[in-house]
């Protein structure tokens, strides 16, 4: 009874420990919200503090109409000085470490060159475009205003360093936000200046604000947009509506509610005071995995290359829907050496490549298992 007991207790730790001590990154995003003589700032802020995120970051104009010194802290400091460090302000405490991550808008701008922005915020650096990571998330923040000495255009030195910032990153996922949307439906429209090749580059996704309403588009590479400008300011109707456009809202107040999991990111639109509008999941491949290609047009295993292979072999194998999905390699008495897989994919084509240095010579079988469907084939480990 005691051996019992004691094996149910091992499965219970087994339990909590990999279901809850996953690497989770909870965050929100608001837009266009820094205007303190409205009620659109005080209610996302009540709506954002009930969710108690990590950080907050901001998709530009924090400090409306001008971005004066006499304004900010009551546009900012006032609804979230427990997320700012340092915080220097009349309005309540201080973050123990800083947990607003800002970029710049076009209201920002407007008086003494941004000066007050970048004395009130103290951020990576040079506070225009800068980097941060937090658990598997990567985060690069671009300054997309005109008047940012670096540029804006796709050749500019801000997008080479955006590039060469991408390239280098191992974060499971990299996430670019700045203010002005390279599409939108929006009053203002596509901003051409900032159509840079974000998917090309390595980028998850792009959240943007300047509109006010909010959109999830998704361009024809693939990549997903989001524009969150609701924040505070006001809201505003949509105009001609772009081929990229996938959803859309406007009428009331609302922010990002983001929370990434190992292999997945969760983006909800949500509108005062608990209104889900928009509820998109990115799902990733296992590490080990490559996404060679979105669309399958079946379920497919093949056989491995080079076959015999000494020690690394490389297994393609196609998912036409989505769904739970097993990946495994078993030796010739049927004994599981490796599962690469055993979680929820999206469908798609995916590579994998086993190095098998650590395993003797011999006959080893991998097999594919989705749905309805299961195939296996056979390879030799020859040394």
């Amino acid at each position: 009874m005691r051996k019992f007991s004691g094996f149910i207790l091992f499965l219970l730790v087994f339990y909590c420990y990999n279901t809850f001590t996953q690497p989770i990154v909870k965050f929100a995003a608001i837009g266009d919200y820094g205007r303190w003589y409205t009620e659109g700032e005080a209610l996302v802020s009540q709506m954002i503090h009930g969710w108690n995120p990590d950080f907050i970051i901001t998709l530009g104009d924090n400090n409306y109409e001008y971005g004066a010194d006499s304004t900010i802290d009551s546009n900012i400091g006032q609804f979230y000085h427990d997320y700012i460090y340092p915080y220097n302000g009349n309005f309540g405490n201080q973050s123990a470490v800083n947990r607003f991550f800002p970029s710049l808008g076009n209201h920002d701008w407007l008086t003494d060159s941004a000066h007050a922005y970048f004395n009130f915020f103290t951020l990576p650096g040079n506070e225009r475009y800068y980097d941060y990571i937090k658990g598997n998330c990567h985060f690069f923040v671009l300054d997309s205003d005109p008047n940012e000495p670096d540029g804006i255009n796709i050749n500019s030195v801000q997008a080479l360093w955006l590039k060469n910032k991408l390239a280098l990153s191992n974060s499971r996922f990299k996430i670019v936000y700045f203010h002005h949307p390279p599409f939108s439906s929006g009053q203002h429209g596509n901003n051409i200046d900032m159509q840079w090749n974000f998917k090309e580059w390595g980028a998850t996704v792009v959240l943007c604000g300047h509109e006010h309403n909010y959109e999830r588009l998704v361009g024809n590479d693939g990549m997903t947009y989001f524009v969150n400008g609701l924040g505070g300011k006001d809201w505003r109707d949509f105009a001609v509506i772009v081929p990229e456009s996938r959803y859309r809202f406007t009428g009331y107040y609302g922010a990002m509610l983001i929370t990434a999991y190992n292999d997945s990111i969760n983006f909800k639109f949500i509108a005062y005071p608990d209104s889900v509008k928009d509820d998109t999941t990115f799902t990733l491949p296992p590490i080990g995995i490559q996404n060679i290609n979105e669309i399958a047009s079946e379920f497919k295993l093949e056989q491995n290359y080079p076959n015999p292979f000494n020690p690394v072999t490389t297994i393609n194998f196609s998912i036409f829907n989505d769904g739970i999905t097993v990946f495994d390699i078993v030796d010739i008495s049927g004994k599981i050496v490796s599962e690469p897989v055993n979680n929820f994919m999206k469908a798609g084509n995916y590579s994998f490549q086993w190095d098998a240095s650590q395993f003797p010579s011999g006959i080893y079988f991998y097999r594919l298992r989705s749905g309805n469907f299961y195939e296996s084939r056979k390879m030799i480990l020859l040394k």
